[in-house]
């Protein structure tokens, strides 16, 4: 009989076992209701994280339209559509798009945007899809006169890029995307000064909006670095060095917008957000030259 109860006991003993057991681990596993031990108590779970914000030229990642000082003065600036001349098609985007038919595209919105500004008076410099020399557009800002002409471009940086189709000049680079700004040392010293001042504000003004400057690892031997990130001088062979950086005699610098071959990026320069804070950023550098 002894035995018996003990049995019962022991079987008692084992299925309340099981149980604190049991519940112990639902507690665990729903939140630990039942087990209070200091282990739980002193239980902290971390609250979700945001994730990091995109980095360009990712589709979300951040852009801001940087806000202008109003001038002093109203302000004349020819916003020009690079290449376009006779023989001069420019580059060949990623999206097999020729190089002038992107600036020219983007000369028409971004000087509509700036045409907005009120203290802006806004020329383009190649005004419809007829070619057009460059000496006229150097001339007809000279006449003006502009107090700034900026060339817009794209840059093809494909020396280790592949054809999409073999047969095409349709290239892919992900190797070097960002802006780069171009001007010119030769000539007057003022006059120089006033361009690498033009090109440096462009440049602080761009990074503030978001957009990364060209490292300038493909440049070698035709651009030296300015002090500004994203800023270089023209080092090509003094024959083949570029009319529009030093023959006008008003202050002209060329924005290398983006890196035509990464598809990523020439994909975000045909979004309005991305032309939007450009044209902000350029609108700010503008006043900050005639206002230092």
């Amino acid at each position: 009989m002894r035995k018996f109860g003990a049995v019962i006991v022991s079987l008692f003993l084992l299925y309340v076992l099981s149980y604190v057991g049991v519940r112990s681990l639902d507690g665990a596993i729903t939140g630990m209701r039942f087990h209070r031990g200091p282990h739980v108590e002193n239980l902290v779970v971390p609250p979700p994280q945001p994730a990091p914000p995109a980095i360009w030229p990712l589709p979300n990642a951040p852009l801001t339209a940087v806000p202008a000082p109003t001038p002093s003065r109203s302000l004349r600036v020819v916003i020009d559509a690079g290449h376009g001349a006779p023989e001069n098609p420019g580059n060949t985007s990623v999206f097999c798009e020729p190089e002038q038919e992107f600036t020219l595209r983007t000369q028409d919105e971004i000087v509509r945007r700036l045409q907005s500004r009120s203290f802006l008076e806004v020329r383009a410099g190649r005004p419809s899809k007829a070619l057009l020399p460059y000496p006229d557009r150097k001339d007809a800002a000279e006449r003006w006169p502009a107090d700034a002409f900026i060339s817009l471009h794209s840059d093809a940086r494909a020396g280790d890029g592949w054809a999409v189709h073999p047969e095409t000049r349709c290239y892919v680079g992900l190797g070097a995307p960002g802006f780069s700004v171009l001007y010119s040392d030769e000539g007057d010293p003022v006059l120089v000064e006033r361009r690498r001042r033009l090109a440096q504000r462009i440049a602080v003004r761009m990074e503030e909006a978001g957009f990364p400057a060209y490292s300038g690892i493909d440049y070698g031997g035709l651009y030296d670095a300015d002090a500004q990130a994203g800023v270089f001088v023209d080092r090509h062979a003094p024959k083949k060095r570029i009319m529009m950086l030093r023959r006008p005699k008003i202050p002209s610098v060329i924005v290398e917008t983006h890196q035509a071959v990464d598809p990523e990026e020439a994909a975000r320069w045909n979004e309005p957000r991305t032309l939007d804070a450009f044209a902000a950023a350029l609108a700010a550098a503008l006043v900050d030259v005639a206002e230092s």
